[in-house]
């Protein structure tokens, strides 16, 4: 059992003691992942095409995030990367840019209409905050780690590229 836990800590880049405190008395639980049969067609919102609109949330608070576990971080820091990337694909495929340096690229003023008001823009914004949260309550746990390998370790996961 130990050595499955140590073979995909390494395989993820996570560190042992994370991927330990996972480990069941039935088995292991190291990953969830999407339905095997997700392929490209999850990064478009069909519904905004068919002229559906559909209302969404608003992002998560720091506050919030605090609640949460480590592995519960992580299951949102994906969820949200992939909501990130529909939106990009949406925002694309309208022509709106996603931030006001874009915007000025491709010469709209600030303040456009057109843009401040796109839902895409606007989703992709909160999705944007609730990944900053994310990062920062990530951030301020591995501060507090007393041990300084854990917290190396810790650090090396927040901040993998």
């Amino acid at each position: 059992m130990q050595r499955l836990v140590a073979a995909a800590a390494c395989r993820l880049r996570t560190p042992l003691s994370i991927l330990e405190s996972s480990v069941t008395a039935g088995g292991v639980r190291l990953l969830h992942t999407s339905r095997p049969s997700a392929d490209l067609r999850e990064f478009f919102d069909w519904a905004s095409r068919e002229g559906n609109s559909e209302s969404y949330g608003r992002g998560w608070q720091v506050e919030e995030l605090r609640l949460k576990s480590w592995q519960d971080l992580h299951k949102l820091w994906y969820v949200s990367l992939k909501e990130r990337n529909l939106l990009l694909t949406e925002m694309s495929w309208k022509r709106v840019p996603k931030d006001a340096d874009h915007q000025l690229a491709r010469g709209i003023p600030v303040g456009a209409a057109s843009v401040e008001e796109d839902p895409h823009r606007l989703r992709y914004q909160a999705v944007q905050g609730t990944l900053r949260h994310i990062r920062q309550v990530l951030e301020e746990r591995a501060a507090a780690e007393l041990v300084p390998k854990l917290r190396r370790e810790m650090l090396a996961v927040i901040n993998a590229r």
